[in-house]
């Protein structure tokens, strides 16, 4: 299973290399399949813990979905900020405690986090896990660590295992302590 994933990972990075240069030439297919090849090589599989992840595939298309709409959203907001006159930046650095997760679910969230204009993902610490985020327009503290919450839940549902998923529900705040 490993082999297919790392195969799979390789035609992956290959075919990536190839699009991002725009051309298909020999010598472009040659090197994408050899910076592939270094690429899994240095950055071996089980460091991300790659055999425990599952891709499900409707999963990660609800994932991108909810991304995609993420920086419209961010976009416009940003935007409406650049051509009106008044200023409404309050910003902030906001703590947002995460459930232990794989690196890799904590590398997705945290570049998705990045991605979003008018946020940015300061400091990953892993004891206790947590992330550090620089938040453009800060206006409830609870809204943005719930906002990265479902984003969390979200990537672990479309690339984590199901302990991962497991150990997310049972950090989840019950509905009592949401209104302490």
């Amino acid at each position: 299973m490993m082999m297919v994933t790392r195969l799979t990972l390789g035609v992956w990075l290959a075919v990536m290399w190839v699009v991002l240069w725009r051309d298909v030439s020999p010598a472009n297919v040659v090197s994408g399949a050899v910076i592939a090849v270094a690429v899994l090589v240095v950055f071996p599989l089980h460091r991300l813990g790659g055999e425990h992840h599952h891709i499900r595939p409707v999963r990660l298309l609800t994932f991108l979905g909810y991304f995609a709409w993420q920086l419209v959203v961010a976009n416009l907001v940003v935007a409406r900020e650049i051509v009106t006159p008044r200023d409404r930046i309050r910003a902030g650095i906001v703590a947002v405690p995460v459930s232990a997760s794989s690196d890799l679910v904590i590398m997705v969230v945290a570049n998705a986090i990045s991605l979003t204009p008018g946020t940015l993902t300061l400091e990953v610490r892993r004891d206790p896990p947590t992330l550090y985020v620089h938040v453009l327009h800060l206006h409830d503290l609870d809204e943005v660590r719930e906002t990265i919450r479902k984003m969390q839940r979200m990537v672990v549902q479309a690339i984590g295992s199901a302990e991962a998923l497991a150990l997310l529900d049972a950090a989840a705040p019950s509905p009592a302590e949401d209104r302490s």
